[in-house]
């Protein structure tokens, strides 16, 4: 008879534990917030390397628009006048979107939307301000 009486208290206190404790929980949440912080820095810093290798892409579209812009100006257009190191807003390019070669928003540096494309005469490539 003991040992039923003795089944019977280890059932018991097995039963009453089902849920974690309340260590058991801040301990993953602490390993959480550690694994959160080791990842995020490395996925902002890969969203930073896309934009600058989509504004760079960008600047060799626009390279390309000007260039043939230039060679194939349209009826009444003049020519987009590119001078080495000047740096072109999308107002000094809009000329592109009245002809019909992009849209406004094509204009847009992804790298910095406040600043515009610079244009280096030894490349002759635009290149997003820095």
């Amino acid at each position: 008879m003991t040992h039923s009486n003795n089944n019977t208290k280890t059932t018991k206190k097995t039963n009453l534990r089902k849920g974690f404790t309340l260590i058991e929980i801040l301990i993953v949440v602490v390993i959480l917030g550690v694994l959160a912080a080791l990842v995020v820095p490395s996925v902002t810093g890969a969203l930073d390397d896309a934009n600058r290798e989509a504004a760079n892409a960008r600047a060799g579209q626009i390279t390309t628009m000007v260039t043939r812009f230039n060679q194939f100006l349209p009826g009444g257009a003049t020519a987009i006048t590119l001078t080495d190191g000047a740096n072109y807003s999308s107002t000094d390019l809009a000329p592109l979107v009245t002809a019909g070669y992009c849209t406004a928003s094509d204009l847009a540096n992804q790298a910095d939307s406040t600043k515009g494309w610079t244009w280096s005469g030894t490349t002759r490539k635009f290149e997003p301000q820095p």
